[in-house]
């Protein structure tokens, strides 16, 4: 790693940009990924004591080590070249989460993502990737397709299979191409993936980014995919009714309308339709519990509606004169039952009024604390700590202890804290940002 050098100044600046900038991570990663890798390069953490970059984020802004990896491996990986900020132009309309999962993806395949995929697209590429590379199989079998071609016609044979009503309305409504891309995908992006075959649905002018695994991304317009489908449908058409006559049952695939879906089709935005038939059931004997059907086949730990009776259907009402020894038992039971529960939240509420949070006996903490802070915090002009949560109260003390170089100088700044800030947009699960008040100092 080459070296860059910082004065105290400049690191002192790059130490309170990345304060600043961890507020709105979203416009600023790229930023942070900058600010940590000069510190790194240069070294200035050790200003602090601190012998790594990872201890130094750790300490300094809360941040966990692959954190502050992804925030180096960003910036490296799309800003411009040279020690600058900027992101490459290519980059610029994709957001945070969207550049990290391209960070697990091989850059040949970069052109089949667009700022306008969900992350989930992404997602769907790396698991596409990853199932083929650990089934090299997969190239040979897919359908017994055998050139590029034959590979996409059937994926497109699969696709129509599990999105019925747009097969219908192409033949039955005559779509036009423009119809037919935005009944495909109306949401601007959506991916399909079966085999080794993966598709990346666009808008109509943007069109189908094509992936069939081991060859590079390739596009593909509407037009050129309306008509794949007609080469495939065409001897089938009957409007409306066209799925049914392609697909009818001597067309279904042995037990494919009994099986579980497969992972190696899946569609992230289009639940393909079925028709399933629920066959008459006939009531068990409520007499002979070893005789009910099914009972030895339940999953452990499945439960019976029967066993919640706020969610079963309420019983027919019946004159008071006209019910049973049973029911009238069961009433009475039940009154005790509500009466019990109430006595019981009662005595609950009671027991919480008692021990509130308030009545805690006040706690004292000790936090290491970086030398450079100490005379902003015992001035007043920094009165917040941003550190792990540690079920902090208002009204607990915080001591600060200054340490330099790794070594604790013997300064230390007593602190009440007055505000609690935690679950908030930008914060890091577990983190907090402390309002302190100084009072005193040792």
């Amino acid at each position: 790693m080459e070296y860059t050098q910082l004065t105290l100044d400049d690191y002192i600046q790059c130490k309170n940009d990345i304060k600043n900038n961890l507020g709105t991570i979203v416009k600023s990663f790229v930023r942070i990924g900058w600010l940590l890798t000069r510190i790194d390069k240069s070294g200035a953490y050790k200003n602090d004591g601190y012998s790594t970059i990872y201890e130094f984020a750790q300490a300094e802004y809360g941040m966990n080590k692959s954190g502050t990896s992804r925030f180096k491996k960003i910036y490296e990986k799309y800003s411009v070249p040279g020690d600058t900020p900027e992101l490459k132009d290519e980059y610029k309309d994709f957001n945070q989460s969207q550049l990290t999962e391209m960070l697990q993806i091989p850059e040949e395949d970069y052109a089949m993502l667009h700022p306008e995929a969900n992350k989930e697209d992404f997602r769907e590429l790396k698991r596409f990737n990853k199932e083929n590379d650990s089934n090299p199989e997969n190239l040979w079998s897919w359908k017994e397709a055998k050139t590029p071609e034959e590979k996409m016609k059937a994926t497109i044979q699969e696709f129509f299979r599990e999105n019925k009503e747009i097969l219908n309305d192409f033949y039955g409504k005559n779509l036009s191409v423009k119809d037919l891309a935005e009944e495909i995908c109306p949401s601007g992006s959506r991916s399909y993936r079966k085999g080794t075959v993966f598709l990346m649905f666009y808008t109509l002018e943007q069109g189908i980014m094509v992936k069939i695994f081991g060859e590079a991304p390739t596009k593909m317009t509407y037009q050129e995919f309306a008509d794949h489908t007609k080469q495939i449908f065409d001897a089938a058409a009957a409007g409306e009714e066209t799925w049914d006559n392609y697909f009818g049952e001597r067309n279904v695939e042995p037990n494919k309308m009994l099986e579980e879906p497969d992972h190696n089709g899946e569609d992230t935005e289009m639940v393909p339709e079925q028709s399933t038939e629920i066959p008459e059931q006939t009531p068990p004997n409520m007499g002979q519990e070893d005789d009910i059907p099914g009972q030895d086949d339940q999953i452990p730990g499945q439960d019976n509606i029967q066993n919640h009776p706020e969610y079963m259907p309420p019983e027919p009402k019946v004159a008071p004169a006209q019910r049973t020894e049973e029911q009238k038992y069961n009433d009475r039971q039940a009154r005790l039952d509500r009466e019990s529960k109430k006595k019981l939240q009662e005595q609950e509420d009671k027991k919480k009024m008692q021990h509130l949070p308030s009545d805690e006996p006040r706690k004292t903490k000790q936090i290491r604390m970086a030398s450079s802070y100490y005379d902003d915090i015992l001035a007043g002009n920094m009165t917040f700590w941003f550190c792990k949560d540690d079920h902090y109260h208002v009204g607990d003390s915080l001591d600060l202890m200054e340490f330099k170089e790794g070594r604790h100088t013997g300064r230390t700044i007593q602190t009440e804290i007055t505000y609690i800030l935690n679950d908030y947009t930008g914060l890091e699960d577990g983190y907090c940002v402390l309002a302190i008040k100084v009072v005193g100092a040792v």
